[in-house]
């Protein structure tokens, strides 16, 4: 448990976090940005393996899939709340 020491280690499992909370962010996604943000979050997960090995790499992996999936997850939610009166009063 030592690369919990390391400042590389945490500035790579920052920028997976960072790298999975951009869908959130982003209005409509299409499949090259998708693309190039899972490229972008497989390259920040294997430099942490390559550096780290592969338990702290599966362990940056699943938290910030985690994160990103409960971020995407808050943002549809927020969205679809904020359409919602709008929906409802143009039916009738």
């Amino acid at each position: 448990m030592s690369f919990l020491h390391e400042p590389a280690f945490w500035l790579l499992a920052a920028a997976a976090f960072a790298i999975s909370s951009i869908p959130s962010m982003m209005r409509s996604i299409g499949k090259k940005r998708i693309a190039s943000i899972v490229l972008l979050w497989v390259t920040a997960c294997s430099a942490t393996c390559l550096l780290f090995g592969t338990l702290p790499a599966i362990l940056s992996a699943i938290a910030s899939l985690v994160w990103g999936a409960m971020l995407l997850a808050a943002s549809l939610i927020r969205s679809g709340v904020k359409s919602m009166p709008n929906n409802r009063f143009e039916n009738r």
